[in-house]
Protein backbone atom coordinates (compact mmCIF):
# COMPACT_ATOMS: atom_id res chain seq x y z
CA UNK A 1 0.00 0.00 0.00
CA UNK A 2 1.33 3.54 -1.20
CA UNK A 3 -0.14 6.58 0.24
CA UNK A 4 -0.15 9.65 -1.73
CA UNK A 5 -1.07 13.39 -0.61
CA UNK A 6 -3.67 13.59 -3.41
CA UNK A 7 -4.94 11.48 -5.97
CA UNK A 8 -3.26 12.92 -8.79
CA UNK A 9 0.35 11.61 -7.32
CA UNK A 10 -1.01 8.15 -6.49
CA UNK A 11 -2.50 8.26 -10.15
CA UNK A 12 1.03 9.32 -11.57
CA UNK A 13 2.63 6.31 -9.57
CA UNK A 14 0.04 4.05 -11.04
CA UNK A 15 0.36 5.14 -14.66
CA UNK A 16 4.45 4.67 -14.00
CA UNK A 17 4.16 0.91 -12.36
CA UNK A 18 1.59 0.30 -15.39
CA UNK A 19 4.13 1.05 -18.28
CA UNK A 20 7.11 -0.80 -16.44
CA UNK A 21 4.90 -3.72 -16.12
CA UNK A 22 4.31 -3.25 -19.84
CA UNK A 23 7.96 -3.92 -20.74
CA UNK A 24 8.65 -6.43 -17.82
CA UNK A 25 5.52 -8.85 -17.47
CA UNK A 26 7.80 -10.86 -14.91
CA UNK A 27 7.16 -7.88 -12.48
CA UNK A 28 3.67 -7.50 -13.10
CA UNK A 29 0.97 -6.87 -10.70
CA UNK A 30 -2.37 -6.00 -9.48
CA UNK A 31 -2.82 -2.56 -9.04
CA UNK A 32 -5.65 -0.82 -7.07
CA UNK A 33 -6.66 3.03 -6.72
CA UNK A 34 -8.42 4.61 -4.45
CA UNK A 35 -8.54 8.94 -4.01
CA UNK A 36 -4.50 9.15 -2.72
CA UNK A 37 -4.49 5.17 -1.82
CA UNK A 38 -2.49 3.24 -3.80
CA UNK A 39 -2.85 -0.98 -3.73
CA UNK A 40 -0.18 -3.24 -4.97
CA UNK A 41 -0.94 -6.83 -4.71
CA UNK A 42 1.20 -9.78 -5.72
CA UNK A 43 0.61 -11.47 -9.32
CA UNK A 44 1.10 -14.52 -7.75
CA UNK A 45 -2.29 -14.30 -6.36
CA UNK A 46 -5.33 -15.50 -8.46
CA UNK A 47 -8.05 -13.31 -9.67
CA UNK A 48 -11.03 -14.10 -6.87
CA UNK A 49 -8.06 -13.38 -4.08
CA UNK A 50 -6.86 -9.88 -5.72
CA UNK A 51 -10.22 -8.90 -5.83
CA UNK A 52 -10.55 -9.28 -2.09
CA UNK A 53 -7.64 -6.58 -2.00
CA UNK A 54 -9.45 -4.44 -4.00
CA UNK A 55 -13.03 -4.74 -2.49
CA UNK A 56 -11.34 -3.99 1.11
CA UNK A 57 -10.08 -1.06 -0.55
CA UNK A 58 -13.52 0.02 -2.03
CA UNK A 59 -15.34 -1.18 1.24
Amino acid sequence: MEVFPDEAGAKARMDFIQSVAKNLPAVGEYVYLKGPVLVRVSRFLTPNQAKEYEAALNG
